[in-house]
């Protein structure tokens, strides 16, 4: 079963919240058991100081243990505060008890190893003596001198106060602990779930974005890594919608550029063959058909060549070489062109200019570019060529004179198939793919190309290699 980051987070934050209150609660119960201890010592130390004094004086006054004495006085203490005192001599041996008949230690020795753990400041330990004790108790053992004997004071409480204080305090930390930790698992819950909430339109958003539909952004108010990621999804997304215009553009715009050749090729061929074209007619059409098909074999060939420059699978071999060569060998295939225009060249009666790329590649950039200069270029106009070296950088401009491109014009010359509205009565054979395959190996050699127009004035390129 998939697990959701929100049930993930929520467990999460919970073993910890969890955690931290049953650490919480071990701490409190150690320090509160801690200062229960030294409260009880303090208590002990109190009254067995006052019990020890009073037994030496009335040992020392006696010239011995006076027990019944001893024991009256014990008995008085324990009713007020219920210590019970044990005397015994060096050796361990009870001699006096205020604890209630029958005595269950009179008689008794205590071991020799809690006798030797009594210094001069006393001995504290919650025990039961090594034994000497039935169960555990809170024991101060004092060693005095009187009347010329040793002499053991044992005064012991007991810790069933202290087990009653520690389970009442487990208890209560318990019944806080749960609706301490049932305010935060909701506190948790409500701002996970907040927190989550754009996550979760994020992921619908991404779901639609896929279906393809871009009709619906996200709006993330919060100025935080999920509102960037927000403001990313509705970028990409706007990237796509682009996109998919674009493909579907395309796919248009081919199926068009394919139509209108395949439809005059297939009008003449079947007036060829049904005899509507008369046969001293043939040839004339048939020439139109044979053109109609170059026309197809340049655009497959385009089209082709276009993806390969995309796909990175056409390989570059560059070199430095002198540009100018290229530059008046292009020009002089449009020689023709350019006499029945009168169209003046301008610029290449210049020395060399080495560039860095790939020959072949930049020659079919130049011929598309001047295949395009000379295909708007207007009548009587000129064609204009530019040259500039900066840094590492060789920049080539091309410049015709014309109708030039209007501003919503220029930025879509680059597009596969476009061809702005007032080239279209001009460019009769043209596949609208020329810049396109332009930009793609300017991008492949990870360079740039700009254009700048005036109206009815002129259209120039620049390159950046």
């Amino acid at each position: 079963m998939r697990k959701s980051v929100f049930s993930e987070f929520f467990t999460l934050c919970a073993a910890i919240i969890s955690a931290a209150v049953v650490c919480a609660a071990v701490v409190l119960i150690v320090i509160s058991s801690e200062f229960y201890k030294n409260d009880k010592k303090s208590f002990l130390v109190t009254n067995a100081d006052s019990v020890m004094t009073a037994t030496k004086l009335a040992i020392d006054s006696a010239g011995g243990v006076s027990t019944d004495y001893l024991k009256n006085m014990y008995l008085n203490v324990t009713d007020t505060t219920e210590i019970v005192f044990t005397l015994t001599d060096s050796n361990g041996v009870a001699l006096v008890c205020s604890e209630a008949p029958p005595c269950s230690h009179t008689g008794r020795n205590i071991g020799e190893e809690t006798l030797n753990k009594v210094d001069e400041d006393g001995f504290f330990e919650l025990s039961t003596l090594d034994h000497f004790y039935p169960s555990t108790v809170f024991n101060l053992v004092y060693k005095f001198e009187a009347a010329g004997n040793e002499y053991y004071l044992f005064s012991k409480l007991s810790d069933t106060p202290l087990q009653q204080y520690l389970t009442k305090l487990i208890i209560t930390l318990a019944i806080v602990s749960v609706i301490v930790l049932a305010l935060v698992f909701v506190a948790i819950y409500a701002a996970v779930k907040h927190l989550m909430a754009p996550v979760k339109d994020m992921t619908l958003a991404a779901k639609r974005f896929g279906d393809g539909d871009f009709s619906e952004k996200l709006y993330v108010p919060e100025d935080n890594e999920f509102g960037f990621l927000a403001n990313s999804l509705n970028e990409m997304a706007s990237s796509l919608e682009a996109i998919e215009e674009n493909r579907k553009s395309f796919i248009s715009n081919v199926s068009h550029e394919l139509r209108t050749p395949m439809t005059t090729i297939g009008g003449f061929v079947d007036g060829i063959l049904d005899g509507t074209i008369p046969a001293e007619k043939h040839n004339y059409y048939l020439r139109i058909v044979s053109e109609e098909i170059d026309r197809l074999a340049r655009l497959v060939r385009s089209m082709l060549n276009i993806s390969k420059y995309e796909a990175g699978e056409m390989e570059m071999t560059k070199e430095v070489f002198d540009l100018m060569p290229i530059l008046v060998k292009t020009v002089l295939m449009f020689e023709k062109r350019i006499d029945d225009k009168h169209v003046e060249i301008r610029g290449i009666d210049r020395g060399m200019f080495m560039v860095n790329a790939d020959a072949d590649l930049i020659q079919q950039v130049i011929y598309n570019l001047v295949e395009n200069a000379v295909k708007f270029v207007n009548d009587g106009g000129y064609i204009e060529f530019a040259f500039e070296s900066k840094d590492d950088t060789s920049i080539i401009r091309i410049r015709n004179s014309g109708e030039g491109l209007k501003a919503n014009e220029i930025s879509k010359v680059f597009d596969r198939f476009y061809k702005a509205d007032a080239s279209r009565g001009i460019d009769k054979t043209g596949v609208g793919l020329g810049l396109s395959i332009v930009r793609s190996i300017i991008k492949l050699h990870e360079g740039k190309i700009l254009v700048r127009s005036e109206p009815d004035s002129f259209v120039e390129f620049e390159i950046r290699i």
